[in-house]
């Protein structure tokens, strides 16, 4: 048996390779000394080449450093500096095949990613042996992929919420990220730098113990249009999977594994991608993109609240291209500019929403931006992509691509999981992949269920990117609100997004009181730095973040109402000024107002169930 470790640079993370006597490898990770994976293998099987075992070292690994500055266009932090300890480990089979494993350890996080070596060779893969394996018993909150049929997958189920590590799931899968709380650490599992010689992976639904396996998509996605076996040519890499790791949930929020692994940005000028706000139509208003007069009132609404965009969503396609580049003049008049929806489709989907089969083929697609463009559309929203296949991520990667030659910014709505994108295309300024705001209008139940999954989201879905949840809905839908209107407030802050949709109606936005509307004017998307406070996923969620000089602070919770804490504000450095604290009233739709010292020390509000806050540092 032959063993390898290889330590982050200050020591706090740690991977040890094992070769044992068959030939077989396997890793294992530990943090400040305490193990969190053992055992855990790695291999693959491919059509033509197997390396599962009887695999021999061609050389030891070579150690380096790496470094890199970067800044973010959008986010939960713009500026990063970070510096990780890399090694090659690199492998033959017993038929001479070679397989490098790429690994990369930093302070908070281990990582790797396979690499197929050879050259000219088409290789495709049947199977991936990679697994995760945890020591210790504990809990986990984890997503089952939502089923392949019309409206799926779109990776919006309800999170189990903190079962027991190897629970198993009916679904065909468990969804990326997955969360652990194992011993005394907290873990998140995920992957970074997919590009489009690979499909998009998950966690198969029943662990072997506490033993999690990766693997793919089923056939039916994507309306069965292609294979669940990607093929490439060697040499062939694979993206990371990563696992980062934190001493409590707050500190897991701050986590940017999934962007420090990723390619860094193609696109030589970007000083055209402006994040902001948008208001949206459609969550009130569902036939509002057929009605001119509707949605020159979300214009009204956008530009009367300062917020940069309003979006114009599926089945504008009913007015004449006269009429939609008259609603973009009236908006450019009010300093706002248009988002326009699109149907992904081709072959993908069965969808009706128009407009369709625009976005599917790269010349129909490049006309159509270049067209849309020329209006002075900002942006494009495209939906409904049902797949996770290699013809999937390849779908979604030449959209962006296009979409940075005609100088669009990209929403994908109906989506896969982030993956790092927004790092190397950084027009990309949110995804879905969430059961966000709109099923208040599908599903009965979700009143009910959004109290505690709100306090899940922050802890699991939300780290690995922008997520459109579309927040801040006053008004009821379907059943009333049980969350409190300073809990929606406060999600304009929790959820990060780079283009944050605000779901309600104008009636709702500009009848609220005006320090409601203040705060809902003020909130940036933009974030230098964001700060884990409290909470654990399921129970609550407190979450600091800073935009240039100016803090804030937003807590939501689930069912078990709270009392007033003192949250440790040490690390924020803060500096004079006053917190102005939006909190909960008497009733759900009441909101208490008030002022305090930053001097002093920070008390979070009592919160009742379904509560929130959000406070707000202004100069003295």
């Amino acid at each position: 048996m032959t063993e390898w470790i290889l330590a982050s640079p200050c020591g706090s993370v740690a991977i040890t390779v094992t070769l044992d006597g068959a030939g077989a490898l396997f890793y294992g990770i530990t943090r400040n000394g305490v193990a969190v994976l053992e055992r855990s293998r790695w291999g693959l099987v491919c059509r033509d080449r197997v390396f599962r075992d009887g695999l021999v070292v061609v050389h030891a690994p070579v150690v380096s450093v790496v470094e890199q500055d970067y800044t973010l266009r959008h986010g939960k932090q713009r500026s990063r500096r970070v510096r990780a300890v890399r090694a090659t480990i690199e492998v033959t089979n017993p038929e001479g095949h070679g397989l490098a494993v790429e690994l990369s350890v930093s302070a908070d996080t281990a990582a790797f990613r396979y690499r197929l070596l050879g050259a000219s060779a088409t290789v495709t893969l049947d199977e991936e042996l990679t697994t995760f394996r945890f020591v210790n018993p504990g809990r986990a909150w984890l997503q089952p992929t939502s089923p392949a049929d019309g409206g799926g997958p779109a990776h919006e189920n309800l999170y189990a919420n903190g079962v027991e590590i190897g629970t198993a799931t009916e679904a065909s899968s468990w969804d990326f990220p997955a969360v652990f709380e194992s011993g005394a650490q907290w873990a998140l599992i995920s992957e970074s730098d997919l590009d489009g010689t690979f499909r998009g992976t998950r966690l198969a639904p029943r662990p072997d113990g506490r033993e999690y396996s990766v693997t793919g998509s089923v056939t039916e996605e994507g309306m069965g249009y292609g294979d669940v076996h990607p093929t490439s040519r060697a040499p062939w890499t694979m993206p990371w999977r990563f696992i980062a790791l934190a001493d409590s949930a707050p500190e897991l929020v701050e986590s940017m594994a999934v962007w420090d692994l990723a390619t860094p940005s193609r696109v030589d000028d970007d000083s055209w991608v402006e994040p902001g706000r948008a208001a949206w139509s459609w969550w009130s208003e569902n036939d509002s993109p057929r009605d001119l007069d509707a949605l020159r009132r979300y214009v009204d609404l956008a530009s009367d609240m300062g917020w940069e965009y309003s979006l114009v969503d599926a089945n504008w396609t009913v007015h004449s291209e006269e009429q939609i580049r008259g609603l973009v003049d009236y908006a450019t008049e009010r300093g706002v500019r248009l988002f326009l929806w699109y149907n992904s489709a081709g072959t993908n989907n069965d969808s009706t929403e128009e407009p369709r089969d625009l976005m599917h083929r790269a010349d129909t697609r490049r006309a159509e931006m270049a067209r849309i463009a020329g209006w002075g559309i900002a942006g494009i929203k495209v939906d409904f992509f049902h797949s996770d296949k290699q013809l999937g991520i390849q779908h979604y990667l030449g959209i962006l691509e296009d979409a940075a030659e005609a100088r669009l910014m990209v929403n994908f709505h109906g989506s896969t999981i982030p993956r790092g994108w927004d790092r190397t295309w950084p027009h990309l300024l949110t995804m879905e992949a969430v059961r966000g705001a709109e099923w208040y209008l599908f599903e009965p139940r979700f009143a009910e269920e959004a109290v505690w999954h709100n306090t899940i989201l922050p802890f699991t879905r939300n780290v690995i990117g922008s997520m459109d949840y579309t927040p801040v809905t006053f008004s009821d839908k379907v059943r009333p609100h049980l969350t409190t209107a300073a809990h929606e407030l406060a999600l304009a802050v929790v959820f990060e997004s780079g283009l944050q949709h605000f779901a309600d109606s104008p009636e709702a936005y500009l009848s609220a009181p005006e320090a409601v509307r203040r705060q809902l004017r003020g909130v940036p998307v933009v974030w230098d730095e964001t700060v884990g406070l409290a909470g654990e996923p399921g129970d609550s969620a407190v979450v600091a973040r800073r935009s240039g000089d100016e803090w804030w602070i937003a807590g939501i919770n689930a069912a078990t109402a709270k009392e007033p804490e003192v949250l440790d504000l040490a690390r924020l450095g803060l500096g004079a000024g006053v917190w102005e604290v939006l909190g909960d009233g008497e009733t759900r739709d009441a909101v208490v107002v008030e002022r305090r010292d930053a001097a002093q020390p920070f008390v979070r509000p009592a919160l009742g169930a379904g509560g929130g806050f959000v406070a707000r540092l202004l100069p003295r």
